[in-house]
């Protein structure tokens, strides 16, 4: 029979140590990758939500001038529009 040998029990340990050593590191880096694509996705939505939240103030204010400026033209055009919508849903 052949009996071990501490050397190559030895050299199997620190073989193992050092591929777990660099998967981990592997998988470090990965992590630290994929955390970065994160953070800027993460900032790109933001500015997108600023941003719309921007045009969506000035859309409240432009239609609220145009209401002010023009009432009956909105309250009729709100008439017209709900007849349209009816009659378009009872054909259905």
């Amino acid at each position: 029979m052949n009996t071990p040998n501490p050397a190559d029990s030895e050299a199997s340990v620190q073989e193992s140590e050092t591929l777990s050593r660099r998967v981990a590191d592997d998988l470090h880096e990965r992590i630290e990758q994929a955390a970065k694509v994160g953070a800027e996705l993460e900032h790109g939505l933001h500015e997108r939500g600023e941003q719309l939240t921007d045009k969506s103030r000035d859309l409240r204010t432009n239609l609220t001038q145009i209401v002010r400026d023009n009432p009956w033209a909105v309250v009729g055009g709100s008439v017209a529009l709900g007849i349209l919508i009816g009659v378009l849903t009872r054909r259905r």
